[in-house]
């Protein structure tokens, strides 16, 4: 049985070009919400030496390159986003990193503008509300 309304349109080929490209996206971010979800659950916050200070354009400090020990005495590397003041070469910056890798880790300028563990959970919100305004 036809209804008048599918009989003469095709309405698989707009659904295919839109749901395509929107579930290969959605991959994409699997791997980030899921370190997400670990950090959250699994990290452990300790204080990171600020040892370098990137700067974009000149002026504005865009990237820190800080340094911090695990309490098993390991001294690891990691290049963080700046928080807002940027601390001076030297100063501590907290940061959150996974106990069984540490080199996984993440300031809380890393972690979304409200400081919540979830930065692609809030961000698309702000912005699609930014959209709205």
């Amino acid at each position: 049985m036809h209804t008048a309304l599918a009989a003469g349109t095709n309405y698989a080929v707009p659904f295919l070009i839109v749901s395509i490209p929107f579930g290969v996206v959605s991959l994409l971010f699997i791997p980030q919400q899921l370190r997400c979800r670990r950090l959250r659950k699994h990290g452990v916050e300790t204080l990171a030496v600020c040892a370098e200070r990137i700067h974009r354009g000149g002026t504005a400090v865009e990237r820190l390159n800080c340094t911090f020990r695990t309490a098993d005495g390991e001294e690891f590397w990691i290049l963080v986003t700046a928080p807002k003041p940027p601390p001076r070469e030297g100063e501590e910056v907290p940061v959150v990193h996974e106990e069984r890798n540490p080199s996984s880790a993440e300031s809380p300028a890393d972690r979304g503008s409200s400081g919540g563990r979830h930065p692609l959970l809030i961000r698309p919100r702000q912005m699609y509300l930014r959209a709205l305004a």
